[in-house]
């Protein structure tokens, strides 16, 4: 009997670095250890962008559909990562509020470039899922994993069934969403409840087929249950690699910032904390600061006072520099052996963007037992919060100003929260494997040991 299969969709993933394609792969490694075959659909640029892409270790076995055309739907979202203001119809004209309103959205939405405008690029995403679709032919045990959704996404997803049902009337489709990002800071606004509005009218238009919808946080979920939209929480996966920490490490403590900067993740906050850390804390020996940037942006990153050491750092490859700098996206082997490295995790994230949204780097550092240091109010802090109310796992800064004393007192606490971050690794790796995160989503075992069982 043939295995059932997973049809992964995401058309954010064109690069063999970040987040994007290894949630896919996690997904696809979850998905054979639960009996499925999994097939992947990605930007149509991951081959031109990487032409070995399909030689990455993730992507042994797995059949890749280098497919859509638009990416980061998101980008039309009414939640916290979108500019929209007013809820779309399947066309993605605007609708509710006033003629004035909606004459504004219009406006906005054609100041755009042409393939950039929300009707063009749902168009778009639903005709490239439509063919996905149909050349996966699905069957009546086969999935189907939209691994980053959003509400104007949504939108999408129900004209392509529409449209597929029109064209070949499959059978009931069993169809899983995976939420990310916020749907609002600190309370329900109104553009919150247009989000959770468009969802249950793209839901409204989806007919037989069963769409599952899920948070990757609980606190997303309660967020998304604000505006009268249900998901089902699920943990969001990690890598576990075996560790490959030196057993003899340098006397400097290294600080890691795992992700290449972004206005979110505090891009804007590293020059002024560099500064006010060169002195007492880096050129003195006590710590190493290691980073990712491209290599044309460095010079407007690191103060003027400390292009020294950047050049000494990446001419010498000199891993007890003050300065570790590391060229732009990482093959996951890399990024997982820097990651091991890592002594403390540092996140400079914007709490306002991640009060409800999900850090893979978070978790691939308290997976390891790395210490973190993380801002108040946002889901990193409640992770940090949750673990250490009698065992801290590390710190928890209010202002990016109080991360220099947080630095200077790390010692008299090292020894405990050390530990207590081992502990918790321990207990993280089971939860956060993506055969659990399916698991979580209701997808059922389907691997032989389950079937003989059940028959």
């Amino acid at each position: 009997m043939s295995s059932p299969r997973i049809l992964l969709m995401d058309d954010n993933v064109r690069d063999i670095g970040g987040h994007y394609l290894e949630l896919a792969s996690l997904l696809a490694d979850g998905a054979r250890e639960l009996g499925y075959a999994p097939q992947l659909v990605t930007n149509r640029s991951l081959l031109t962008r990487n032409p070995d892409a399909l030689s990455d270790p993730r992507l042994v076995g797995v059949p890749v559909d280098a497919r859509f055309q638009v990416r980061r739907m998101e980008n039309w979202s009414l939640g916290v990562d979108g500019p929209s203001r007013l809820p779309r119809d399947l066309d993605a004209k605007p609708t509710g509020g006033t003629a004035a309103t909606r004459l504004i959205q219009t406006i906005c939405d054609y100041a755009c470039r042409p393939q950039r405008r929300p009707a063009a690029m749902l168009n778009s995403w639903a005709d490239d899922f439509v063919a996905a679709v149909q050349e996966f032919d699905p069957g009546p045990q086969d999935q189907i994993v939209v691994n980053t959704g959003g509400d104007f996404q949504m939108l999408a997803l129900a004209a392509a069934i529409n449209r597929l049902d029109e064209q070949t009337q499959p059978g009931p489709l069993s169809i899983h969403v995976i939420f990310h990002f916020a749907v609002f800071e600190s309370r329900p606004t109104e553009r919150a409840q247009a989000f959770g509005q468009q969802i249950s009218a793209a839901l409204n238009q989806i007919g037989e087929h069963a769409v599952h919808i899920h948070a990757t946080t609980e606190s997303l979920a309660h967020q998304l249950a604000a505006v009268a939209v249900t998901a089902n929480p699920i943990p969001y996966p990690t890598r576990i690699y075996p560790s490959h920490n030196q057993s003899v490490k340098s006397p400097r403590r290294k600080i890691v910032l795992a992700g290449v900067p972004r206005a979110e993740k505090g891009r804007d906050e590293i020059k002024r904390l560099l500064s006010s850390l060169e002195s007492s804390e880096l050129r003195s020996g006590r710590y190493q600061w290691s980073m990712q940037l491209g290599p044309k942006r460095w010079q407007r990153m690191i103060p003027d006072s400390m292009h020294d050491l950047y050049q000494q750092a990446t001419q010498t490859n000199d891993d007890d520099s003050a300065l570790q700098i590391l060229q732009g996206n990482l093959n996951s082997r890399d990024y997982h052996l820097w990651l091991d490295s890592a002594d403390i995790g540092l996140f400079l994230y914007d709490p306002q963007r991640y009060v409800a949204r999900c850090s893979g780097v978070l978790l691939e550092m308290m997976i390891r037992g790395v210490p973190v240091i993380v801002p108040q109010g946002c889901w990193l802090a409640d992770q940090v919060d949750a673990a250490g109310r009698r065992n801290p796992i590390g710190w928890i800064y209010q202002s990016p100003a109080q991360i220099p004393e947080i630095l200077k007192a790390v010692d008299q606490q090292w020894e405990q929260v050390a530990s207590n971050c081992q502990l918790h690794g321990q207990r993280l790796k089971s939860i956060h494997s993506g055969q659990n995160t399916l698991r979580q989503m209701g997808i059922p075992d389907a691997s032989p040991v389950s079937r003989r069982v059940a028959g």
